[in-house]
């Protein structure tokens, strides 16, 4: 087989998402889908959930060794890899030691209720196993809106479970989604979403404005007019209140979805002004 199909045997799909900051990062597809699937706005919940079978992983993972002997991260992949019991990702993680043993690092996307699930104790066992960053969606800190895209958290939640991952020293980079409270309660999700953040320490915060998509619960509310969706301008005005109330430290704040053509990053709170001086920008042009 050639490199491109033995790439294409490990993975479901053609396209793998993978977050900005572990685009060179080696992938292990582990689980498929969703664990949760209920979140209004969510395309990318398609496919039914499912955690793969140990053998379909250590196959994978002898072939993902031959194509990258030299890691030392790897991404568990699965939209949210994280809902695995402790016992399951260190046993996958010992597999990996035997296929793949210079990595040293692991990295997933989870969800909030993955990571209180876990006991204190499994956290920092995982944490001392390599298990080094999660990529979670919080998308707001305001419960209301949480509750009304079905999100299935708090923001309690979320500050208590970025709490303990800061206790057992697992990195968190985190998503933000501008945009998610529409034009009524655009204020409301910029300020609660800062004040949620500024009670935490994420590495990074990754902006990605809302996009409707078709066959979804909100597409539909939104097309029967309970909906009010914002111009991509007021999108970044409400993003702009964001960033004007966050006080996090040393944390990349990025979005690659203004305007729908532009990217913005900067490190707060030493960039903060010139963040906001290239929003002003922007909106002026």
């Amino acid at each position: 087989m050639t490199r491109e199909e033995l790439y294409q045997s490990i993975y479901t799909h053609d396209t793998i998402y993978l977050p900005p900051h572990e685009q060179a990062t080696a992938a292990l597809e582990v689980s498929l889908g969703c664990s949760w699937h209920k979140c209004t706005f969510c395309d990318f919940a398609k496919d039914a959930f499912r955690i793969h079978p140990m053998e379909r992983i250590v196959h994978d993972l002898k072939i993902l060794a031959q194509l990258r002997p030299d890691d030392t991260r790897l991404f568990f992949l699965g939209e949210n890899a994280f809902c695995m019991g402790a016992e399951r990702l260190l046993a996958i993680i010992e597999e990996v030691r035997r296929s793949m043993p210079k990595v040293r690092e692991y990295a997933m996307y989870s969800r909030i209720d993955d990571i209180l699930r876990k006991s204190d104790q499994e956290l920092k066992m995982l944490a001392g196993e390599g298990i080094q960053a999660l990529h979670i969606g919080v998308e707001s800190g305001s419960d209301s809106i949480l509750e009304a895209r079905k999100k299935g958290i708090t923001s309690a939640e979320v500050i208590e479970a970025l709490r303990r991952l800061d206790q057992v020293g697992i990195d968190y980079y985190v998503t933000v989604i501008p945009g998610l409270g529409g034009r009524s309660f655009s204020r409301l999700h910029a300020i609660e979403t800062a004040r949620m953040l500024n009670q935490v320490h994420p590495r990074n915060i990754w902006c990605l404005k809302l996009k409707l998509w078709e066959n979804t619960p909100l597409y539909e509310e939104a097309r029967r007019g309970g909906f009010e969706e914002m111009t991509p301008a007021e999108i970044l005005r409400e993003e702009r209140l964001l960033i004007e109330n966050l006080t996090v430290k040393d944390c990349l704040f990025e979005d690659t979805t203004v305007l729908d053509q532009f990217t913005i990053q900067g490190i707060l709170p030493k960039q903060k002004g010139e963040l906001l001086r290239a929003i002003d920008y922007l909106l002026s042009l």
